[in-house]
Order: C-alpha cells, then structure tokens, then sequence
C-alpha cells in the first residue's frame, strides 16, 4: 500500500487535503469519492509538488517527548468519556500548557473536519511523532477501540521517558567530575602557577607548568574561537541526531563497547517487548505487531535477529520457535512466549517480558554507573597528580635557582 496525498472539492465549494492509502492513483481516487469529495489532485507522497505540500506548523516541528505525552494522555481521558475526536481537540487545543500542543490539536481538529481521519491526519507529522504512533492509532481508530490504544500509547510513552530520566540522571555524575577536572586545569594555569613564579622568580619554568599556563592563555586569547565552535558543534548534534542513520550509527557504535553494549541490547529490547505488548493489545495482527516492534530497534545486529523472528512467523512458524531460532531474547524469557502461546495469554506474557526487560535495563544502567565512577575518579586523580607533579617541578626549578 502506498501513500497518496490528496487535494479535493467538498459541497463544490470547499477545498479539503489530506492522505489516504491506495495500491494505485485511480484506487485512491475511489476512496476520495467515496469520501464524499470530487478528487483535484491525487499524489503518491514523495511526488508531492511544493506548492501544494502540506506545511506543518513551525511549533509541531519543536514537538517533545512530554507534549506528546501530555496530548496522548488528554486525548485518551477525553474520548475515554464519550467525547467525539474533534470535540476533544478543541478542548485540548483550548486547554494546552503550551503552544506546541496548542498548534498541533489545532492542525489536527482541521485536517478532520477537511475529511481526514485522526490517522490521515496524523500522517504529516509522523517523522515528528514516529510511525508506530500513527500505525497504532489507525488500529485503535478501525477496531473501535481508539481509547484503549491511546491508554497503551500513555503507558508506552511514559516507559520512554523513564528510561530517557534514567540515562540523563546517569550522565550527571560524570558531568560534575569532568567539569571539576577543566576547573582544576585552568585554577593551576592561571591563578596559581603565575602567582608562585613571580614570588619565587622561577627563571626555567619546568614543560609541565608550561602546560598548564600556555593551554589556559590561549584558551583565555580564543575564547570566542572555542565559543563558536562549541556552538557550531552543538547545532550540527542537533540538527543530525534525530536522522535515523545517524541514530542506527551511533547505535551500532555503543553496542561494541563492553561496558554499554548490555544496557543497548536491553533498552533496545525493551521497546521492542513494549511496542508488542501495546501492538498486540490494541488488535494489531502478530506479524504486523511484529513489523513494528521491529522498527523500534536501531542496532543493526539486534534488528537482524528481529528481522528473523519476523519472516520466521510470516512463514506460519510458532513464535515460540520464531524467537528461538534467532537468539533475539534471553532463554529464560523463551519459556514465557511458550507458556502464553499455549494459553492464548501472549498479551499478558509480552508484558510481563517488558517488565522483566526493564528490570534488567535498570540492572545494566546501575552496573554501567558503578563502573564509571572507579574510571572518572581515576581521571580526576590522574589531573590532580599531574598538577601535584607540576608544583614539584617547580619548586625543584625554585630551588636550583637560588642555589
């Protein structure tokens, strides 16, 4: 199936957009008709001509993890209650903490009212949102059961940003002892190593010394330099992080480091198990689920064995022996695929195999911690010999200087 944008007359008077899926132009024709609408203009969605391509609001683009847990979460309570979609857009459109929020209920509610489904409508912002949002909301929207899938979507974006906490409050350990480290580096290079060759009159100011004093004076002379690269660097980061072969890149790199290899393989895992569990639930097919469970994973070694588990189960294999056979999953969670396929349970089995996943994440990202904090203390001490050395240095210099 593909994507076809589409432009068309409503009562003869209207102008109404949107996206529909088709196997074809003329299919997807028929389906605007059927819609109610006379076709204008049908485009398959990367034949799209500018003038007519969709403009998202410059507020969506800056959407974050916490917007979009908020929206879900309100639109979940809303239509939860009887609420019609449109009717709960405009409330949370009213209501919204802010104006990223506001903006895309805004772009949604008008889509909808053009026509458009909530997932026609969520489809241009899916490199905002992610595909498996929009794929799960199409599924809510056709089995009639859209409150349910948007209360799994809450839980699944919660779990995300749990884990995105969790590493955040990972790195501030060492961000403190590195920050420490340069403070010590331009302390001695400035202020005291200065100070004591002038009251000392060092004539040789010992190489070590001369580290410390010449890297802070340029660093002081180039401020601006460092000033712009740093914010030059950071722009580049930005705006490169979320490409997602960047993302697949940066992934396979971690993933060969001893020391992170684990917490990669068991993050990755866990929204793998957690996109199942949601998929599954919500009355996505097992292999479709599969498909975008799939999706989740980035490391290239992990998505291989994804990939096997998934064309194990298009071919008819139990997802007991698809899961087997690629080694994806811990063996001792294979017993729980086994004992829920068994007893039509495998819903409540794929969550229970996130919940066992995330506890072991929280025992990778706590080992990972405990061995960096030996590793950073050994730099800090490492900088503060260095410097202990330098002092030596030079009072050694001093000293043969007044002999």
């Amino acid at each position: 199936m593909l994507r076809y944008y589409y432009r068309a007359v409503k009562d003869k008077s209207e102008l109404v957009t949107g996206y529909i899926e088709a196997k074809d132009p003329n299919e997807a024709k028929e389906k605007v008709r059927q819609m109610g609408f006379t076709p204008a203009g049908i485009y398959e969605e990367k034949l799209i001509p500018k003038e007519y391509a969709p403009q998202k609001d410059k507020q969506v683009k800056k959407f974050k993890l916490t917007d979009l847990m908020y929206f879900t979460s309100e639109l979940h309570m809303l239509t939860d209650s009887g609420i019609s979609v449109l009717d709960a857009l405009d409330s949370i459109k009213q209501q919204a903490p802010s104006i990223r929020v506001a903006a895309f209920a805004r772009d949604l509610e008008k889509s909808i009212k053009n026509g458009s489904t909530l997932y026609e409508a969520l489809l241009p912002y899916e490199d905002v949102i992610g595909n498996i949002y929009t794929s799960l909301c199409k599924t809510g929207e056709e089995s009639g059961a859209l409150p349910t899938t948007l209360d799994y979507l809450t839980n699944l974006l919660k779990k995300k940003n749990n884990l995105k906490g969790k590493f955040i409050h990972m790195s501030i350990y060492p961000a403190i002892l590195t920050v420490t480290l340069i403070g010590i580096y331009f302390l001695f290079g400035a202020f005291i190593f200065p100070t004591l060759i002038m009251k000392m009159n060092v004539d040789n100011v010992p190489p070590l010394v001369n580290f410390f004093m010449f890297g802070t004076n340029f660093v002081f002379k180039t401020w601006w330099l460092f000033l712009l690269g740093g914010f030059g660097s950071w722009i580049i980061l930005y705006q490169t992080i979320g490409i997602k072969t960047i993302k697949q890149k940066l992934g396979n790199f971690f993933a060969r480091i001893p020391l992170m290899k684990e917490c990669i393989t068991y993050l990755s895992l866990s929204h793998y198990m957690a996109v199942l569990h949601v998929a599954y639930e919500a009355g996505v097919p097992i292999q479709n689920a599969l498909d975008l469970a799939e999706d989740t994973i980035s490391v290239e070694a992990l998505r291989k064995q994804a990939k096997t588990v998934t064309l194990a189960a298009e071919k008819g294999k139990s997802l007991t022996d698809s899961f087997n056979n690629s080694g994806l999953i811990p063996p001792v969670m294979m017993s729980m695929i086994s004992a829920g396929e068994k007893t039509g349970k495998l819903g409540q089995m794929f969550r229970d195999i996130s919940i066992a996943v995330e506890q072991k994440l929280d025992n990778a990202i706590s080992a990972l911690s405990k061995a960096f904090e030996p590793l950073l203390l050994l730099v800090i001490g490492g900088g503060v010999a260095l410097a202990a050395i330098a002092m030596i240095q030079m009072y050694a210099s001093a000293l043969s200087s007044i002999i």
